[in-house]
């Protein structure tokens, strides 16, 4: 079959613009999902592209499909824990399928993806540098490309799709960790309100019923697990009463 591939004026192009995409998206998820339409752009045949991020432990933490045909092939990968996606990103080399009908690798998937009318497919890892310098890439994902025709992909698909992949992980990676930092730092936020919150109100108990800060603070536990609710509940509830009887 006779492909039309990008040439190879054309790639620094499409580098560009998948990166010029990825940069401009401060959401991992909208990032995800502009990378598996930029996959989907660059590979002829195409019926349809995703991408996903992948956890140590083989679960997906964030999936884009240019379609609902996409969306159906990589469910079942993910509910099945097998298939070209969850290969690639485990072997962290490309993997490449020309006929579904016939693939034994994971025939249960295949089947199911033939039956969907994709006859055809491509994954590649996302792949990131390991900063300890004991190890090779370390794949944090993989994005992939389905067609509904037999023998769609080639090597140079491979090339071209490895190469997408390669300009996009880093860029990922490092979205994926300012989200967690900010995750991180709200999450923080809240346990020093919280904290803030306890401190005060044991001084309001303490004024109010004239009793030491340990005693103060088992009458607050005794209420949290008396009404069901977290310290923190308990304590702001005092303040919001004292606020309350100080309103003329």
């Amino acid at each position: 079959m006779t492909q039309k591939h990008p040439r190879a004026a054309e790639l620094p192009e499409i580098f560009a613009r998948v990166t010029g995409l990825l940069l401009t998206e401060p959401v991992v998820d909208r990032a995800v999902a502009n990378l598996a339409q930029a996959a989907h752009q660059s590979l002829a045949g195409s019926a349809g592209a995703g991408g996903t991020l992948i956890d140590a432990q083989g679960r997906p933490t964030s999936t884009a499909s240019t379609n609902s045909l996409v969306q159906e092939a990589d469910r079942l990968q993910y509910e099945l824990g097998d298939g070209p996606c969850l290969s690639a990103w485990a072997s962290a080399r490309a993997v490449r399928v020309d006929d579904l009908r016939v693939e034994q690798r994971w025939p249960e998937w295949s089947a199911a993806a033939a039956r969907l009318g994709l006859l055809s497919c491509i994954s590649v890892p996302l792949l990131v540098p390991d900063v300890t310098g004991h190890g090779g890439p370390e794949p944090i994902g993989a994005m992939k490309v389905y067609s509904d025709q037999p023998y769609a992909f080639d090597e140079h698909s491979e090339e071209v799709l490895s190469l997408l992949a390669g300009s996009a992980a880093l860029i990922l990676a490092n979205l994926q960790a300012r989200e967690r930092a900010a995750t991180l730092s709200e999450a923080l936020k809240g346990a020093l309100h919280s904290r803030s919150v306890i401190d005060l109100a044991k001084g309001v108990l303490m004024e109010r019923l004239h009793v030491t800060e340990r005693s103060a603070l088992q009458v607050m536990i005794t209420r949290a697990r008396a009404q069901g609710v977290l310290l923190s509940g308990v304590a702001q509830g005092i303040l919001d009463q004292t606020e309350i009887d100080r309103t003329p």
